[in-house]
């Protein structure tokens, strides 16, 4: 390990210690879903499970618009600094300000919505209570650390949060009147790292108040990723929401026991990604190209692994992890969406590393409005009449949406630099 150690040079170590430490973070994410749900259903039944769990799918459509792609664009202009040994701080407050105002925003769009809609308004504390989560994950300054490729230490408060909350779930959580305790346990996780990881990033800047006159190209940018992860959490959330509003919240919860661990099978590429990001942000587009050359083979192959497990072990995993008879009789459907991870790994190298680091916002963009549009439309369209089966279909097909459009976008690119 000494002598491969040698031969990377800093670069190269600096993307391992990243990687490494995503990881350990990605691991979390796969285990704790994997105590955290079984045992969320089994102690609060379908319905109360489902509540909570559409709750959590309306949060990530307000993360996604509190952030406002910054997550892309300033991860980028903070790994171009680091690499100039540049002043992080005016990147940094122009992103920190814009996040605080935006916040406020969404939470008034979201108390509309919540007050205004009968569906939402009967539990209306439990969407209220879940915005804790999103104000955490606001002030969590992950893109901050990624580009200046300091992951170690972001993961270990990642970590520890993780651990709190699943930890006060397992303590307090013993009846389905519990329910309410998910979010606001959820809301501390976040909190708790989102504030602690604030604190810590100060020392690398010096307070700046805002100045938005002179960061109208930067917002511009930012604004066409918002966009992009706006259709994407938009998708994400009509899946949950959809399906709620036309076959209720115990539906819901059989849709959510598969969503989480397909979406722990979706993300398995994503700390590659992250730590990869800002090394490949700095790089001429021919050796952009060459990278990209190595790695789609590996990610589809690594994803067809994922399918074929997930085929052969599909009813012994729900079977293992739910103890209801409602989920196990829809095996068949956690099957079907093995084929999500692999479409996903393909057209994320795309999405979540190629584009941004080529700055091809609009494409990225246009990528997830069409995708969006086409899975809201279809769950409109059929989740009427088909009902779970209905929304597994559309995200399938949304997934293979991005796929052609990830492959058209990025082979258009190649061929116009040739």
């Amino acid at each position: 390990m000494s002598k491969l150690s040698k031969k990377l040079s800093s670069e190269q170590k600096t993307i391992a210690k990243n990687y490494s430490s995503l990881v350990v973070l990605q691991g979390l994410n796969y285990i704790l879903p994997l105590l955290i749900i079984p045992f969320l259903e089994r102690q609060l039944g379908l319905e109360k499970f489902g509540l909570v769990m559409l709750a959590q799918y309306l949060m990530a459509f307000c993360v996604a618009a509190a952030d406002f792609g910054f997550n892309v664009t300033a991860t980028r202009e903070i790994s171009i600094i680091k690499s100039q040994g540049g002043d992080y701080s005016t990147v940094y407050f122009k992103v920190f300000w814009a996040r605080m105002i935006l916040l406020i925003l969404v939470f008034g769009l979201l108390s509309l919505v919540v007050f205004s809609v009968p569906r939402f308004s009967i539990e209306w504390h439990i969407y209220l209570l879940s915005y804790g989560a999103v104000i955490g994950q606001t002030l969590l300054p992950d893109w901050f650390f990624q580009g200046i490729e300091k992951m170690r230490l972001l993961t270990v408060v990642n970590v520890v949060a993780k651990v709190l909350f699943t930890i006060l779930l397992f303590v307090f959580i013993t009846a389905p009147s519990d329910y309410f305790y998910v979010p606001i346990f959820n809301s501390i996780g976040f909190l708790t790292a989102g504030i602690f990881t604030f604190l810590l990033s100060m020392k690398y800047v010096k307070w700046q108040w805002p100045n938005f006159k002179e960061s109208q190209e930067f917002y511009k940018e930012s604004f066409q990723v918002f966009t992009s992860n706006i259709a994407s959490q938009l998708s994400y959330a009509a899946n949950g929401v959809i399906l709620g509003i036309f076959a209720g919240d115990a539906v819901v919860g059989i849709f959510s026991a598969f969503d989480k661990l397909i979406i722990a099978a979706k993300k398995m590429f994503l700390p590659f990604y992250q730590a990869m990001y800002p090394y490949m942000a700095r790089k001429s587009f021919s050796e952009k190209k060459q990278m990209m050359k190595k790695l789609i083979p590996i990610v589809a192959f690594v994803g067809l692994i994922g399918v074929v497990v997930i085929l052969l072990i599909g009813d012994w995993i729900i079977e293992f992890l739910y103890n209801d008879v409602t989920i196990y009789k829809n095996t068949y459907l956690f099957k079907w969406m093995s084929i999500i991870a692999f479409f996903t790994g393909l057209s994320s190298l795309f999405q979540a590393l190629y584009a941004p680091a080529r700055k091809l916002f609009k494409n990225r963009m246009m990528m997830m409005i069409i995708a969006g549009v086409f899975n809201i439309t279809l769950s409109l369209i059929i989740v009427p009449y088909l009902g779970l089966k209905g929304t597994i279909i559309a995200a399938i097909g949304t997934e293979a949406i991005l796929l052609v459009l990830a492959s058209y976008f990025y082979r258009s690119d190649i061929i116009r630099h040739e």
